[in-house]
């Protein structure tokens, strides 16, 4: 129990393992796919940073081309005011039609004509240097003016190369503000160039000023600035991204801002960003990059929201989502058919067992029997109920050792053991293994109740036996006592019949030979079924034909067929195997029983008998249109001693043992018997055997060399359909009558008269109402009755085969008696004289000669005297039997033929006959054909 327990825990552990399991494969994808898309997160980010470093160079570029152009203005303006002052007249070959410079007072107290006065000259000589530099190098392309700002006087002297959209109020003002602020720097020792920008009509253009000191001889004598045009769109290097860039001053503030029509600003504390600086905002929207332009005071910041660059490769990002559910779903499904189909049903088994462990225990411990685990090593007691406890203690210490060592012997499984108290205990074990040990699960049963019974039963099966022997006495006495007187009977009527009587007495002796023939019936079915009863009745197969035995059993009912006027039909289909293998003469018995049957209950129609093969089966239906028989009537009819309708007029003479008879006796030939029945219309029974050694012979095909056609006029449908079957089967060419019209070259046969078919060839009437072979009654017109069907062909053979007329007009020999038998002498042996007697008078009917004694003395005396060819002696009479007389002749090593006569009617009485060195046995009463027969076959000894 505690084992099963721990199970169903491991189980429940196990189950939810397997979900963590399931659970850490779906995140080690989910994970995976979180690095796969930070790898192309981290591939776009630094494509964005190159991107961002390339505007970045461009736009660093640009100032530092800017900031070249000031130095080569400075460095010329230095220059020339250096030499102005050396040689005054020198410097200035130039062209002189340049536009003229302006002079601008930055203030109020500014001095501009005193400025004029002491350097328009070597302006002059400036502006057109400028000009010539701006026209011959392509250093200055994109400078828009060149200003210069005396350093006392506060006068601007403005250069203007190309026009520009500067106001020059605005303009004076900024480089007003710009140049205090560049003396202001150098004051403070941190003199650099000023630099800033002065934004356009759009917000993402402006003119970027530069403004520089201009030395002479160690003095800052003037400022010396340019004005250039500044487009933030010229430093984007690619256009596939909405890259935004913010242009700053000194002081963090946006100058310029790419895209102008953009509404989307940065955030102030992204402008106060240290420089270099790449990564997020605060809000972790954008992507920024701020870095400063050497050698300027401004700040540039390239921005890109994060929004654009997940949009950029939202398909992995939804791919991946996807991909994840769907394999979640997927290993949750996994995880469900795995756990239904494993987890769930061990867990139910687990529960089962636990259920069956203790029910098993319960059961053991109420069973009725003892149950006992016993260690095999040294025999003890591991388990037991307490049944088995208590048996258990009543063996002694010899029981225990004796049990010990069949057990590890293994030569036995069980042991009967007898304990103190008187007690039987039957102790039965098997092998197996419990708690890694070799036990023995042992059995013990109290069977002293059924030693009683057992000692009971046999004493019983001892007085059954003894009963039976009993019976079987009786049986053999009976019919001993019974056949002998009864054997007087029958054989002297049937002598007496040989005489010529007055009617009333062949009337009367009619009467008494049927009464003596039911007697015998009676008699023969009560024996019959007590032989079965008692299973004395064997089986004796061997090989027969089906053909002969069913015209046999027709041939003896044909009379009583005549005498109710009933037809009869017999179709032996042509697959039928000419022999089969069993018992023939309990077949036919069978056969006459059930046409008997059918006779019997049928007053007007027709009685068939079909035999049929299907599959390993032979099939023989005896079918009537009798009374039938009603459903209730039909559970009983193969009950012993039931009759149908009893007490009436119409009920059957009999012990209503023969249907019962008919069931056994089809059963011990492997086979069975069934019914169909309808009240007033008839009944079929059907017998179904099993083809064992079916034999065929080869059939020979008629010879047909006219090809003439056999048509078939028949109203009887049955009787049509089993011909057409039968003549094609033998090779005839066959035509069914609708009334068409005839040649003398066929041959018809019809149910019914000639009236209207001619000419014809052969005209062959098949009659119910005629019995006998077929016969012609006028010419070309033959008559042919309806249960010898297979003999049409023989007909039919001699009808169209040349040269045959003579043999049909020919008729059929009468046996007569052969004379061979005069000169045979019988000696008749039987202590009862109407029985002597009768035999004598029956062999002589017959033809022998005969001579008689009264026992087995009697009879050796007369072979002392007297010769013989056969002996037939009653097997039971005084002095010395039938027996008695057989062993002694063969002893003497007299051969003559002996032929037995019992009344007995049990099985083994004729095996004791031949036993004994009889050649044959013959049941009383003793029919004057079976007599001849038997005489006849073993005449042959004694020849």
């Amino acid at each position: 129990m505690r084992y099963l327990s721990s199970f169903r825990t491991t189980l429940k552990i196990s189950r939810y393992l397997f979900r963590v399991i399931g659970l850490m494969l779906w995140a080690l994808g989910a994970l995976l796919t979180a690095f796969y898309l930070v790898n192309i997160f981290n591939e776009v980010k630094s494509d964005i940073r190159q991107e961002y470093n390339a505007n970045y160079d461009s736009t660093l570029s640009y100032v530092r081309h800017t900031a070249s152009i000031l130095r080569d203005i400075q460095y010329m303006t230095e220059k020339h005011l250096l030499n102005s002052n050396e040689k005054k007249s020198a410097v200035f070959d130039f062209p002189h039609n340049n536009p003229a410079f302006s002079y601008y007072p930055l203030n109020q107290s500014a001095d501009c004509h005193t400025f004029r006065k002491n350097t328009h000259s070597y302006l002059n000589s400036l502006n057109n240097l400028i000009f010539y530099w701006k026209d011959n190098l392509a250093a200055p392309q994109g400078l828009n003016q060149v200003f210069l700002v005396g350093t006392q006087s506060m006068c601007m002297v403005n250069f203007s190369i190309r026009n520009t959209t500067t106001e020059l109020d605005t303009l004076k003002k900024i480089v007003y503000e710009n140049s205090r602020r560049l003396i202001s720097l150098k004051e403070q020792g941190k003199e650099r160039n000023v630099y800033w920008v002065m934004p356009g009509a759009r917000s993402d253009s402006g003119h970027l000023y530069v403004l520089a000191p201009v030395y002479v001889n160690g003095q800052m004598v003037a400022m010396i600035g340019i004005e250039q045009f500044i487009r933030l769109d010229t430093f984007i290097q690619r256009q596939d991204r909405p890259i935004s860039i913010t242009l700053l001053n000194r002081s963090n503030q946006p100058v310029l801002h790419y895209p102008a029509n953009d509404d989307y600003k940065l955030d102030y504390d992204d402008y106060q960003l240290a420089a270099p600086y790449f990564g997020y905002d605060d809000n972790f929207t954008d992507l920024l990059l701020k870095r400063r332009l050497i050698p300027s005071s401004f700040s540039i910041i390239y921005a890109l929201p994060l929004k654009n660059i997940f949009e950029g490769f939202k398909i992995q990002i939804i791919s991946s989502i996807v991909l994840n559910v769907l394999s979640a779903f997927v290993i949750i499904i996994l995880v469900y058919l795995f756990e239904r189909k494993m987890f769930v049903p061990a867990e139910e088994n687990a529960i089962r067992l636990e259920e069956h462990e203790q029910f098993n225990h319960k059961i053991v411990a109420s069973a009725p029997v003892g149950i006992s685990i016993l260690r095999v090593s040294d025999g003890s007691n591991i388990l037991s109920n307490e049944l088995a406890h208590n048996y258990l203690k009543m063996l002694t210490h010899e029981d225990r050792e004796r049990i010990i060592h069949i057990i590890c012997d293994r030569t036995s499984s069980y042991v009967d053991v007898v304990t103190s108290n008187n007690n039987h205990l039957q102790i039965s074990f098997v092998h197996s293994r419990y708690r890694n040990e070799e036990v023995a699960i042992c059995v013990l049963v109290d069977i002293s109740v059924r030693v009683r019974m057992e000692k009971s039963l046999q004493e019983m099966a001892l007085a059954s036996e003894q009963a039976s022997y009993s019976k079987s006495m009786f049986l053999a006495t009976v019919s001993h006592e019974l056949r002998t007187p009864l054997y007087g009977i029958i054989g002297n009527l049937e002598l007496l019949q040989s005489h010529s009587l007055p009617a009333e007495s062949v009337r009367l002796l009619s009467t008494m030979d049927n009464s003596s023939a039911l007697l015998l019936k009676i008699i023969s079915d009560i024996l019959d079924f007590s032989k079965i009863e008692s299973k004395q009745l064997k089986i004796e197969p061997k090989e027969f034909s089906c053909q002969e035995v069913i015209s046999h059993v027709i041939s003896n009912y044909l009379p009583l067929v005549t005498k109710k006027s009933l037809s009869l039909y017999c179709y032996v289909e042509p697959d039928v195997p000419d022999y089969i293998r069993n018992d023939p003469v309990r077949l036919q018995q069978v056969i006459s029983n059930l046409l008997n049957n059918a006779i019997k209950f049928t007053d007007t129609g027709c009685v068939a008998i079909h035999v049929v093969v299907d599959r390993d089966y032979l099939y023989v239906r005896v079918k009537d249109t009798g009374v039938g028989i009603s459903d209730k009537e039909l559970i009983q009819l193969f009950d012993p001693f039931f009759q149908i309708m009893p007490n009436t007029e119409s009920s059957s003479q009999g012990t209503g043992l023969g249907l019962a008879i008919c069931e056994k006796l089809i059963n011990l030939m492997d086979g069975d018997i069934e019914v169909i029945s309808q009240p007033q219309i008839g009944s079929m029974f059907s017998i179904r055997l099993p083809l064992y050694g079916a034999k065929y012979i080869p059939k020979i095909q008629l010879i047909n060399e006219y090809q003439q056609k056999v048509i078939l006029a028949i109203r009887n449908l049955y009787l049509e359909d089993f011909l057409q079957r039968f003549l094609i089967y033998h090779g005839l060419q066959i035509v069914l009558y609708h009334g068409q019209n005839t040649d003398s070259s066929e041959i018809i046969i019809s149910d019914f008269s000639d009236a209207v078919i001619t000419p014809i060839y052969a005209y062959i009437e098949l009659s119910t109402a005629y019995i006998g072979s077929p016969e012609q009654i006028r010419e070309n017109y033959w008559l042919h009755n309806t249960y010898y069907l297979h003999d049409l062909t023989t007909l039919i053979d001699r009808l169209i085969s040349p040269g045959n007329n003579e043999v049909l007009n020919t008729a059929l020999p009468v046996l007569q008696a052969s004379t061979e038998l005069n000169t045979m002498m019988v000696l008749v042996v039987d202590d009862h004289p109407i029985n002597r007697y009768l035999l004598t008078d029956q062999l002589k009917s017959i033809g022998f000669q005969t001579a008689m004694a009264n026992d087995g003395l009697d009879a050796l005396e007369y072979l002392k005297k007297g010769y013989v060819d056969i002996i037939l002696t009653d097997v039971n009479m005084p002095n010395m039997d039938g027996y008695a007389l057989t062993t002694h002749l063969r002893n003497k090593g007299c051969e003559l033929p002996i032929i037995g006569i019992t009344a007995n009617a049990l099985a083994e009485e004729k095996q004791r006959c031949i036993d004994a060195g009889m050649n044959d046995c013959l049941s009383k009463p003793v029919s004057l054909a079976t007599l001849k027969q038997a005489l006849t076959e073993v005449r042959s000894i004694s020849a």
